[in-house]
């Protein structure tokens, strides 16, 4: 058995291969550059090819002689229809099962990202393919670009979500669940809702990472009006989105939770603390370039 990953050098590509690798499936990684592919999958029995969304027959030549896909990419303009197209090459290349990293609020809010990760979704589901899509709620590896170093060497984890919760889900377990519903070649034919083990403040972020890395790290609320217009100004494209994300926060509406995870892996996901254990390397590097 063989499984096409797409998103190698990205946060959850290597997870799915490692997991993918530990199963004993073999794993053909698509990946732009040759020696950042070699980089993100040091100690990882994979194949790697040439290729890109952007170049429609590469995919297609990759596709071929796979079982399974894993398909992500990058949010932006061209998401709708590099992902599309990949889900339509890589079924007429003969792949049975397409497991997408969507998004968990995928046609339910008017987020630029929702509307696209809905539109790929519904696309994927008219192919005569199975499919799996996984809608992670929020991304415990994004809190590590909220992390701020002040001119004294203060470190703190700054939001404007007040004392508010979210259902966070470890890239780990995102891995997890995509490699063993691809090894398995059991489609859900349906999304499943992927977050932690529970709700957490940023406040608890804040004291898991610095716990793990023995540093004091703080949260700090950011005053939501302060930074919209900061955000607006250095990224006008999705600022308004993000500050919604926010305020749903704020007001308490970030904060679900499902037993995806566990249904499908038949294992409870990590906490924010074992997290940031298994990331204190991650979680240091984000610190040391905060303080640049």
């Amino acid at each position: 058995m063989k499984v096409l990953v797409t998103g190698i050098t990205g946060t959850t590509g290597r997870r799915v291969a490692e997991s993918l690798v530990a199963r004993g499936v073999g794993v053909r990684a698509l990946v732009r550059d040759l020696e950042r592919g070699k980089m993100a999958t040091l100690g990882i029995a994979v194949e790697l090819v040439l290729g890109d969304f952007e170049r429609p027959e590469s995919v297609l030549s990759a596709a071929r002689g796979c079982d399974g896909m894993y398909l992500v990419s990058v949010d932006g303009p061209r998401q709708i229809k590099n992902e599309t197209t990949a889900a339509r090459l890589a079924f007429e290349a003969g792949i049975r099962h397409i497991v997408k990293l969507s998004s968990s609020d995928a046609g339910q809010r008017p987020y630029n990202w929702s509307l696209a990760h809905h539109a790929i979704e519904k696309s994927i589901a008219d192919l005569n393919v199975g499919y799996s899509f996984l809608r992670p709620h929020y991304f415990m590896h994004n809190f590590l670009s909220l992390l701020k170093v002040d001119p004294a060497g203060v470190v703190s984890l700054e939001a404007p979500a007040g004392s508010g919760a979210i259902g966070a889900v470890d890239d780990f377990d995102i891995g997890e669940c995509a490699a063993e519903l691809l090894a398995g070649n059991q489609p859900l034919g349906a999304h499943a809702l992927l977050t932690g083990p529970e709700n957490i403040t940023f406040e608890r972020v804040a004291s898991a990472l610095g716990t793990a890395t023995n540093d004091k790290i703080n949260y700090v609320d950011l005053d939501p009006v302060r930074y919209s217009e900061t955000t607006g100004k250095d990224n006008p494209e999705s600022a308004a989105d993000v500050a919604e994300v926010y305020r749903e926060v704020r007001d308490g509406t970030m904060a679900v939770q499902s037993h995806e995870v566990e249904r499908i892996t038949g294992n409870r996901p990590r906490s924010i603390e074992q997290f940031a254990l298994a990331n204190v390397d991650a979680i240091k590097s984000a610190i040391a370039s905060a303080l640049r």
